[in-house]
């Protein structure tokens, strides 16, 4: 995704792809991250995650994500954030969803995201109603034109998902997910499962397991640690453009509640 290009301003290459990098970053915080699972096979620990935005030992950014559990409804509401500055660029990227776990599932209820900056604001909101088997947009009420899938889910809450579904996967696994994203558009994203690596970050040291974006016919590469002790936390996530390291997120601070 080209933040310049969508801004309509002025094109240089270094600004462009770091750019590009943290808002997949931004989504996938949605921008990713998650705290522990409990010792209950069905629930996730509510968690605070804090993160740095770098590219080439340089900090250019920040990221939050919270994750909170109302228990009279059995539902969890995430909240991610992602700002990042750069030059005369500023970009702030907020990510609302709630959801409910059956079965180990994740099962998306709403999402709303808000993009504000330089450049125009942006934001979609929806709902899933699942009495109906549609999506309905918030703004203009009436359900998307997008066919009805059961693990279909928001595009915030399926690294909750990915968490579950790794600490259960062999080396070498595909998992994919059908998800809603930012433009209330679907997607589909798949990941391959590799091996444990030792991570040096702001945090500290941890072992890791990575997960690679699966993609077809791009110059982008993207890939994921997820930390086994912190019940499959996302710690780190790197995206690359013809091999060039163009960004990336470092697990800082992790508060559990």
């Amino acid at each position: 995704m080209a933040i310049l290009r969508k801004l309509g301003l002025p094109i240089y290459s270094n600004t462009l792809c770091y750019l590009s990098a943290v808002t997949g970053m931004a989504l996938l915080l949605s921008f990713c991250m998650s705290e522990a699972v409990a010792a209950e096979p069905d629930l996730l620990q509510p968690y605070e995650a804090r993160y740095e935005v770098h590219r080439g030992g340089s900090q250019y950014g920040e990221a939050v994500r919270e994750l909170s559990y109302d228990a009279t409804n059995n539902t969890y509401s995430l909240y991610t954030e992602t700002e990042i500055s750069l030059l005369f660029l500023s970009d702030r990227r907020r990510f609302w969803s709630e959801f409910v776990l059956h079965e180990g599932k994740v099962q998306s209820q709403s999402m709303e995201y808000k993009r504000s900056g330089t450049g125009r604001d942006k934001g979609f909101a929806g709902t899933f109603d699942w009495s109906q088997q549609q999506i309905i947009d918030q703004a203009t009420q009436q359900p998307l034109s997008l066919p009805w899938l059961a693990q279909r889910i928001d595009e915030a809450s399926h690294i909750e998902q990915l968490r579950l579904d790794v600490a259960e996967a062999d080396n070498g696994a595909e998992l994919t997910y059908q998800v809603l994203d930012e433009k209330g558009q679907a997607d589909e994203l798949i990941y391959a499962v590799q091996a444990r690596e030792t991570l040096r970050l702001p945090y500290g040291d941890i072992e890791a397991i990575k997960v690679v974006r699966v993609r077809e016919n791009s110059r982008r590469e993207t890939d994921y640690w997820l930390a086994p002790e912190l019940d499959y936390m996302l710690v780190k996530m790197t995206q690359r453009k013809d091999g060039d390291e163009v960004a990336s997120l470092l697990l800082r601070q992790l508060l559990r509640h």
